[in-house]
């Protein structure tokens, strides 16, 4: 569990996300998902500075479950709706791709000692990835999303969202 501090930096990096989010349109699920990209990139953040293995082995099996759980959550429910939009096909399966690579790279830190001469490199890697996919899709794919499926839509999807994502929680951790 992260400690106090870890804790308090990510609540204030999801709700930093979180009001980006109103004041761009977003609701319901998206606003939800960007609050949770605040929320991990705070982690992401503080692992990647630290060369101490005890930070690492305390913090990314956090990382490893909420980046996990949170693909798994929006390939089950969010991007299947996607998919049913000509509008946002594209984004489905640019995410689909994205994801697997999140989830290999994930595997890979996952392999390796937390004090391995390679681990902060691939982490460093991991973090790239995650930036580069959380900024697609705050930028691009929700803004569209929230046009297109309009805010009932989003709304509705948020409960299903919270679900999936619990039921992949139990199966990653």
């Amino acid at each position: 569990m992260p400690n106090r501090m870890e804790k308090v930096a990510s609540d204030v990096m999801g709700a930093v996300k979180t009001a980006k989010a109103k004041i761009e349109g977003l609701s319901g699920v998206f606003q939800h998902l960007t609050r949770e990209h605040g929320e991990v990139t705070a982690l992401l953040l503080r692992v990647k500075m630290t060369s101490d293995p005890r930070v690492r082995a305390e913090l990314f099996p956090k990382i490893r479950a909420e980046l996990l759980s949170h693909e798994k959550g929006e390939l089950a429910v969010v991007y299947p709706v996607f998919r049913e939009r000509i509008e946002l096909m594209d984004f489905a399966q640019d995410h689909d791709r994205e994801a697997g690579l999140l989830e290999a790279q994930i595997h890979v830190i996952s392999a390796l000692a937390y004090d391995d001469a390679r681990w902060a490199d691939r982490f460093a890697e991991l973090v790239d990835l995650a930036s580069k996919h959380t900024k697609e899709e705050e930028n691009k794919y929700f803004p569209a999303a929230q046009r297109v499926l309009g805010p009932q839509v989003s709304a509705e999807l948020l409960p299903l969202y919270e679900q999936a994502k619990a039921r992949a929680a139990v199966t990653v951790s």
